[in-house]
């Protein structure tokens, strides 16, 4: 399995690369919404990953915290 994942989240999840990758997944007018699928121990993983940029984004991710 190719990998198009920025390594930070590979890094900071303990992935190994070669078996992630990611493939959009919904979003909205701020941010963007991702699926991140991986192998961990020989078990499929999926985590949701959620990006964006400007000042709305910016008020939505502080409002998630």
């Amino acid at each position: 399995m190719s990998s198009n994942v920025d390594p930070a989240i590979t890094d900071a999840l303990g992935l190994d690369p070669s078996t992630t990758k990611i493939t959009s997944h919904g979003g909205s007018g701020f941010a963007s919404t991702f699926k991140l699928s991986s192998t961990v121990n020989g078990k499929d993983i999926n985590y949701f990953v959620k990006t964006g940029t400007g000042e709305d984004a910016a008020l939505m991710f502080q409002g998630e915290s």
